[in-house]
């Protein structure tokens, strides 16, 4: 009655019974599918019984009527999907918290390790560890005292990406979870998990939400990864032997963050012999950086790993709003096989690490938009590839 009563869709079968509620078949009779749904709104909102019980939703038609023959992929038919007022997955409150909790502790753990990378302060650390096996009292809070700049400021890069997520959701007038921080020996933290507690009104609203976080943190990250670079080659010897370190093998396996780490320190710091004791030297050798650097290019590379087009990821929510629910299937597919191929390659242990997460937690697609039908901007999808460029460049391991 609600449909048929607007004259805005003309229904062409029965509400067939699906998943999670029913679907219409019909045509549109509105010039967009914005209009459509806001027709449909206006005459819910005039019935006390629907009010708060029933949601229109446009969609592609996940089962086109083989009836209607060959589907035109250009003009794919359109379903009115009803749901009740609630889409959302179970929020497993209790759970994320657990997961947020020990995301925090791998990351005061990736904020002390690097210290412990310098031969200077591991010998420090390991004389007071034989002091107090020795039974006498023991001092550790200056390794805590030198860890928290580069905690904080990691921390710091985090919350940029999720407060330019929440500025967009509440201006889009939509409702997101609390993030959930997902742990990593190897950077901290793989991710963080936003779920949308709301549907966005169409896949634009989806692409500026998607974008927008780890655009912001990555354009961050290069700012202090820059800074820290810039204090690591103007500090005196004697404050670089109480720099933290990373790993050579690991600062190559970006080439945006080791190309500006090549850029500011010079001398060719990266450079690897192609030889067996190139091998070597990749495996053994530490670079002192500023703190700063540090949490720069590991908050660079998280932040690029979210932009990676898979399932429930910033990137999977871009790929699904510039080419559908079945295109960013298919973009998926493809993003899992090259990650895979590179970190089961032995270019990337970060790239690895993070396809068994995305495999395991992230595969599954969004929640609905409320019009999925109309297309992103030609401006918005210009952004979107600013961010998959910085994305790449960040992710491909240096050559």
């Amino acid at each position: 009655d609600v449909v048929a009563s607007t004259n805005a869709f003309i229904p062409s079968s029965q509400p067939m019974p699906v998943p999670g509620g029913y679907i219409v078949r019909g045509t549109n009779k509105c010039s967009s599918g914005g209009e459509l749904i806001d027709k449909l709104d206006k005459r819910v909102a005039t019935d006390a019984r629907l009010r708060e019980k029933i949601t229109f939703f446009l969609l592609k038609d996940p089962f086109p009527d083989p009836e209607d023959g060959l589907v035109d992929p250009f003009n794919w038919p359109q379903v009115l999907f009803i749901a009740g007022p609630n889409v959302a997955r179970d929020p497993e409150v209790i759970l994320r918290t657990i997961i947020t909790a020990l995301g925090i502790a791998t990351t005061w753990y990736g904020s002390i390790y690097p210290f412990l990378s310098n031969s200077n302060l591991l010998d420090k650390a390991n004389e007071a560890m034989d002091l107090s096996d020795a039974g006498m009292p023991v001092d550790m809070s200056w390794l805590s005292d030198m860890s928290i700049p580069l905690f904080l400021t990691f921390i710091a890069l985090q919350l940029v990406h999720e407060v330019a997520h929440l500025a967009v959701a509440n201006s889009k007038k939509f409702e997101i979870s609390v993030p959930t921080l997902v742990p990593s020996i190897l950077s901290g933290i793989t991710s963080s998990i936003t779920t949308l507690k709301t549907s966005p009104k169409n896949r634009q609203d989806l692409m500026e939400f998607a974008v927008a976080g780890p655009l912001a943190g990555m354009i961050c990250s290069i700012l202090v990864l820059s800074y820290g670079l810039a204090l690591t080659a103007t500090a005196d010897p004697g404050a670089v032997q109480n720099f933290p370190g990373l790993p050579l093998a690991v600062l190559r396996q970006s080439s945006l963050g080791g190309g500006l780490v090549d850029i500011f320190l010079g001398n060719g710091v990266l450079n690897v012999p192609a030889s067996a004791e190139g091998a070597q030297l990749l495996a053994s050798t530490m670079i002192a950086l500023h703190p700063f650097a540090i949490a720069g290019f590991l908050s660079l590379f998280v932040n690029a790993l979210a932009m990676v087009p898979v399932g429930r990821t910033d990137g999977g929510r871009v790929s699904m709003a510039l080419f559908g629910r079945s295109g960013s299937q298919g973009v998926t597919f493809i993003s899992l096989l090259l990650m895979f191929a590179l970190g089961f390659s032995g270019e990337s242990d970060l790239l690895l690490f993070y396809f068994g997460f995305v495999v395991f937690a992230q595969s599954e697609l969004e929640i609905p938009m409320r019009n999925e039908i109309d297309d992103v901007d030609f401006s918005r999808a210009l952004v979107a590839g600013v961010a998959l460029f910085l994305t790449v460049l960040t992710l491909i391991p240096m050559q």
